[in-house]
């Protein structure tokens, strides 16, 4: 329940706000943990408590904690009204499942409230199939010896920050997809199994937040010619049915899709698109960070991305790209 929690608030409620957090064990036996907590530029840590429910019992214990070095936060799943007031009057920030902030400090105030809906994790994907995790998966997934790179490598690869990277590999393990062959390194096992469950919920949970928009060619004919246009490929790349058509030949697109590190304004204005939110053109942020050697979309990536559509030749390509590209990594 704990690091659930914990990475629930990380990875899904601060993030939304553009807060990021990273979260560190402590040795003080009382205190669960430190969170270092960077919004707007300004750092801050914390000292933290983990609660499913706060009650009037635990207050006094809570309280002794003020003291400490660093200011207090509880995060809890459920916190009732009248703790909110309370934890208020002795200036102890929060965090619920809900998504409700309260933090004052003498370097910066986060205050949103109103939040009724819990966030929790849904069971069916566990804590390594967050975002971040689901990052994490593709970059082990592409090299599965990175498993046993560094937290602070990992991290950079995966373009996520460094304090997920414990509780993606505990998850990992949990769910049976990884493997301690001793005290130092881990194996990546079940990896068809893990490569299936990762297509899934890349499709429901990472690709859709990636969504940069939908549009169209400012001349329609353009889109036949989509692969004369002289894309950046050092930032934008073409997935889906266009790295289908690509990969395969196999595919005539219907819809093209660019994965991209490019800023909206230069895609419309390099590729002469123009928004519409029925635009045959989809547009997602290029969110994976290791090296791109072929200028083109890894193979998992352009995998899922077909595989995601309930068109019958988008799947028949997904399987001919598995059949030529991927099998022997996933026997």
């Amino acid at each position: 329940m704990e690091d659930n929690l914990i990475y629930t608030v990380i990875n899904e409620i601060l993030i939304k706000h553009n807060i990021n957090a990273l979260w560190e064990e402590t040795n003080i036996p009382e205190i669960d943990g430190v969170l270092t907590i960077n919004y707007k530029g300004i750092v801050q840590k914390f000292y933290v408590e983990v609660k499913k429910e706060l009650r009037n019992f635990q207050l006094e214990n809570v309280f002794k904690l003020v003291q400490k070095e660093y200011p207090l936060l509880i995060i809890v799943e459920n916190l009732f009204p009248n703790m909110k007031h309370i934890l208020n009057e002795h200036g102890i920030g929060y965090i619920d499942l809900k998504g409700n902030i309260n933090i004052e400090t003498e370097k910066f105030l986060i205050k949103i409230e109103g939040k009724q809906q819990k966030l929790l994790q849904p069971e069916k994907y566990g804590r390594a199939f967050t975002k971040a995790g689901l990052k994490v998966i593709l970059l082990f997934l592409l090299d599965d010896k990175k498993i046993n790179n560094t937290y602070r490598e990992i991290a950079k690869d995966a373009g996520i920050a460094i304090g997920n990277v414990k509780l993606i590999l505990e998850g990992l393990i949990e769910e049976g997809y990884a493997l301690r062959k001793n005290e130092k390194d881990l194996k990546l096992i079940n990896k068809k199994d893990l490569l299936q469950k990762w297509v899934t919920a890349y499709n429901e949970k990472l690709k859709p937040s990636l969504r940069l928009g939908n549009f169209k060619f400012l001349n329609q004919n353009d889109f036949n010619n989509w692969k004369n246009l002289n894309i950046d490929t050092t930032k934008t790349l073409w997935g889906g049915e266009a790295a289908g058509n690509i990969l395969t030949g196999y595919l005539i697109p219907e819809i093209l899709t660019l994965y991209t590190e490019e800023k909206k304004l230069d895609i419309v204005k390099n590729y002469r698109l123009v928004p519409d939110n029925e635009g045959n053109i989809r547009v997602f942020q290029k969110f994976w960070h290791m090296p791109d050697n072929k200028k083109q979309i890894p193979y998992l990536i352009a995998y899922a991305d077909l595989m995601g559509t309930n068109n019958r030749r988008c799947i028949e390509t997904a399987q001919k790209i598995y059949e030529q590209n991927l099998t022997n990594t996933f026997k």
